[in-house]
């Protein structure tokens, strides 16, 4: 499949999946309201800081390793340290009473850990096609399925993740068929990949910095103002987040051709140029963003998420600042650079929590909003720095 293409292709895909996790919002927002949708936020927050841990063995180092090691080994590798992760969860969520849905924190980890593990594998294979139609079953199914059992029983906001159980079950089966003839065609015993934690633990530290520098906010403002408006902060991220879906798409692919070549300048050049393609774009999808109307996101979401647009200004300067290190942070995991990545988060994390605590109890909403740019932005100058020292040294500049 060529760049724009495989561009193309997985853009349509992801906004699609966007598309429907915007209505997936739009439904649980009217459904059961701002605090409403402040615990469902908790419990998929959970659910992703559980899934950090897993993916120290479940990391998308997978894709480069699934280019040289028996697929069948790294498919069974994660998934025995992913379901060691999940257990030993169990304990530490006693710990929080108050948590939603705490005991199935671990269950809905495992799973999206598994359909995650599986369209790596699809990727490492450069099954583009179908790696971008496993990643619509989730939202397809979940989004009738929480209608389904809110109307038709009293489980109230329990529906939630009944629906999201239902649809992870169909996604991680459906991913699952896709790859089997891989593991099938791998006739080698089975061997534990240890290089799936050596690489992994760097690429998911790196990872997990920038888990926490986009989503420690969920934590601190709940913790700082409430859930109702960690409600709105939350649909006012998840929407700007959107954007990303472009540079995602770019990003997959530009990973894709630097793993398949050897030539290194040709990558500097690709990144290059991806990087702007991916600011302009992301320049324009915020503009649009900005555009809408205020009174369609009360209409959406109800009027409980009225100054939810009053945040997008404060969140887009993140949203273009992540724009330009998404790119970067591409070519360095296709070089196998995950140290400087780490580091960079960690400045980029530094920077945000400390704006945080500072501007959260002072400011609100706008502090968070604030903050959450901060750290973004103070990753992408540390990204930009490590990228032209590595540029120069490939071009002989140094």
């Amino acid at each position: 499949m060529t760049l724009r293409k495989g561009i193309i292709s997985t853009f349509v895909s992801k906004t699609g999946v966007a598309l429907l996790g915007l209505l997936m919002v739009i439904v649980i927002s009217r459904y059961l309201g701002a605090e409403g949708r402040g615990r469902i936020a908790l419990f998929m927050s959970s659910v992703a800081l559980l899934q950090m841990f897993c993916d120290f063995g479940n990391s998308s180092v997978l894709i480069n390793l699934s280019y040289t090691r028996p697929q069948r080994s790294l498919w069974l590798s994660s998934i025995l340290w992913v379901g060691a992760v999940c257990l030993l969860a169990y304990p530490f969520l006693l710990l929080f009473g108050d948590l939603p849905f705490a005991m199935l924190v671990p269950p809905a980890a495992f799973l999206y850990s598994l359909i995650n593990l599986q369209q790596m594998l699809l990727m490492g294979r450069q099954r583009v096609a179908q790696r971008n139609l496993s990643m619509l079953l989730l939202p397809i199914f979940i989004i009738p399925g929480f209608l389904l059992l809110f109307n038709a029983t009293s489980m109230g906001s329990a529906a939630y993740p009944a629906a999201l159980f239902i649809a992870l079950g169909i996604s991680a089966l459906v991913s699952r068929l896709m790859v089997s003839d891989l593991l099938q065609a791998d006739t080698e015993g089975f061997s534990f990949q240890t290089e799936v934690l050596k690489q992994g633990s760097w690429v998911q530290g790196a990872q997990a910095l920038q888990f926490l520098n986009y989503r420690l906010n969920f934590f601190l403002v709940a913790w700082f103002i409430s859930d109702a408006a960690l409600g709105i902060y939350n649909n006012a991220v998840i929407l700007c987040e959107s954007v990303w879906i472009l540079g995602h798409s770019i990003g997959q692919m530009q990973h894709m051709q630097i793993l398949n070549s050897t030539d290194e300048r040709a990558h500097v050049r690709l990144s290059k140029k991806l990087m702007a393609w991916n600011f302009g774009g992301s320049l324009l999808l915020c503009i649009m963003l900005l555009a809408i109307p205020n009174i369609l996101w009360t209409r959406l979401f109800g009027s409980g998420f009225s100054e939810m647009s009053a945040l997008f200004p404060y969140l887009i300067p993140g949203v273009l600042c992540f724009s330009i290190s998404n790119i970067i942070n591409h070519f360095m995991h296709a070089r196998g650079l995950f140290k400087q990545i780490l580091i960079c988060n960690a400045f980029g994390l530094l920077c945000g929590l400390s704006a945080s605590l500072l501007l959260i109890p002072s400011y609100g909403l706008e502090g968070a909003c604030l903050a959450w740019s901060a750290g973004l932005a103070a990753a992408m100058l540390f990204y930009l720095f490590r990228f032209k020292l590595i540029s120069d040294n490939i071009f002989g500049n140094r």
